[in-house]
């Protein structure tokens, strides 16, 4: 993918304040960052990324990081460094890239040990778009199966669509923190009560209608209908359930980010829903990342 070709490049600035301008950065020879949250392992492409900084000393096995994303969302936790190593003179021959910060100077390669590390600074090409912070939860079905997905998508988009009355509204999934469906005698449009990250409560319904366009063979059928969700399972696969076997959807997020964003948040997730005219049912939410 181009994201992962994309040659990372930024400025670095070691624990004395030292700071070089580095291309071609990797983390232990990798282009993503690898850190913990609360116990959880998160992986990032250092391209959604606009500032790392680390914490504690060069002597800690576990320090502080702080990860700031090119959207703007805070994460904060622990990443595991190697605080035996230590060098003063980061530019040099070396080869060794395990626990090391790597890439390439105007005086040569850098090699430079993770606790040696104060922050990085990114900067990324304008033609590197920014990756909107992707949804992950659980997911319940009728039967009361629990599946733990990542990536969360309605029908192919990264925001739920719903009705309340003749009112077609579009809210964000990152706005949101619950989806509970509820039974529908005719099955053509599924009563479902919708939770928002700042506590606010609304109802609505969403087109759960299994009709078969014309022409439509039995494979794109199917999976149309199955698939009304779709995400990837953290143990491994792809996952897809229809609207009519779903239950509940429910999305994690991190609470440093939540803490982070209130303000924003407040705003932003509620005006999401507030469009009433039919016509601009596919207008982006005030154009938000």
């Amino acid at each position: 993918m181009a994201l992962q070709a994309a040659v990372v490049e930024g400025t670095v600035i070691n624990r004395k304040g030292a700071r070089y301008a580095v291309r071609k950065i990797e983390i232990r020879g990798s282009t993503n960052l690898e850190y913990y949250v609360k116990g959880k392992r998160r992986l990032l492409a250092l391209t959604r990324i606009e500032r790392i900084h680390l914490g504690g000393t060069a002597q800690d096995q576990e320090v502080p990081i702080t990860v700031t994303l090119r959207t703007g969302r805070v994460s904060e936790g622990t990443i595991v460094i190697n605080g035996d190593s230590s060098t003063d003179d980061a530019i040099s021959g070396g080869s060794h890239v395990s626990d090391r910060l790597t890439g390439s100077t105007e005086l040569g390669p850098l090699f430079i040990p993770l606790g040696d590390v104060q922050e990085i600074l990114l900067v990324h090409d304008q033609s590197i778009p920014i990756v909107p912070d992707m949804v992950g939860g659980s997911i319940v079905d009728e039967r009361g199966r629990r599946f733990t997905v990542s990536d969360i998508r309605f029908r192919d988009d990264d925001a739920f669509r719903f009705r309340q009355g003749r009112k077609k509204r579009r809210v964000a999934l990152r706005h949101l923190t619950r989806l509970q469906f509820e039974d529908s005698p005719g099955g053509e449009m599924r009563p479902v009560k919708i939770t928002y990250r700042t506590g606010k409560l609304v109802q609505g319904e969403v087109d759960a209608s299994a009709v078969r366009f014309a022409g439509e063979g039995d494979h794109v059928f199917r999976t149309r209908v199955d698939s009304a969700f779709t995400g990837s399972l953290t143990s491994g696969g792809i996952f897809g359930i229809g609207l009519d076997r779903v239950k509940l959807v429910l999305i994690e997020h991190e609470e440093e980010a939540a803490e982070a964003d209130t303000t924003e948040k407040k705003a932003s997730a509620e005006s999401d829903a507030t469009h009433t005219d039919d016509a601009k049912e596919e207008e982006e939410a005030a154009g938000r990342p």
